[in-house]
């Protein structure tokens, strides 16, 4: 059994926001999760100050991307659970959450995840953007292809600016050989911080030859300080 299998079978239940024993998302912490704060950019699903079909978070390569929650109260912590943590349990519970409050694409669209770097991926046992992607294919009848590789690893994004997490991932995905680039495909992953590195999946996708390419994630970071945040 994989050791990231194990943990959860060994670590007692309980919520992973509060600590109270029990189910993986409290009654509590679930209602704690706060919805993104309308207007929302019509492209990107950033908060606007007024209804706009672009704003300046938007990235290109995306035809339109939504987030299930702000990524603040609990929303953060279950997300450490899950990647840091190793609570794969939690990911169904997230993707139930996302389920909840998202559209799901057209018919005929599959679901990519956003995918690791091989050293990351032994180091965590799993790739939670793939265990995302599974419950949700689940719930929306929808397929999962893991269509996409990392071609280099590049250092941890947490903390980095817009700027430096474009570079960072500028040419790092690509089609997985052999795997044939979906007509339509939308991406899956936990939290969506600046779009670099869901915009640079998108655009590995369209060299490939996918024509339209959304995203989804559980959760959306905003920096309150940016002049186009809603308060």
């Amino acid at each position: 059994m994989p050791p990231a299998r194990a943990l959860d079978l060994v670590l007692p239940p309980a919520c992973a926001a509060c600590g109270l024993p029990g189910e993986p998302l409290c009654r509590a912490c679930r209602e704690g999760l706060r919805p993104l704060p309308p207007p929302l950019c019509g492209a990107c699903g950033h908060p606007a100050p007024l209804p706009v079909d672009r704003c300046p978070a938007c990235r290109g390569g995306l035809a339109g991307a939504r987030q299930a929650v702000l990524y603040a109260g609990p929303a953060p912590r279950l997300v450490g659970a899950l990647k840091d943590g190793r609570r794969r349990a939690l990911a169904p519970v997230l993707a139930d959450v996302m389920a909840a409050s998202l559209e799901p694409p057209p018919p005929g669209w599959v679901l990519v995840p956003v995918p690791l770097g091989d050293r990351r991926l032994a180091r965590r046992g799993f790739n939670q953007s793939r265990l995302l992607a599974g419950a949700l294919g689940r719930r929306w009848e929808r397929p999962v292809l893991d269509a996409l590789a990392r071609t280099r690893e590049e250092a941890p994004q947490r903390g980095a600016p817009a700027g430096a997490r474009a570079r960072q991932v500028a040419g790092a995905f690509a089609l997985r050989p052999g795997v044939p680039a979906p007509p339509a495909a939308c991406l899956v992953d936990d939290v969506h911080t600046t779009g670099a590195t869901l915009a640079a999946c998108a655009r590995a996708l369209r060299r490939g030859g996918t024509r339209e390419v959304r995203a989804v994630a559980f959760a959306r970071a905003v920096d309150p300080r940016r002049p186009d945040a809603a308060p």
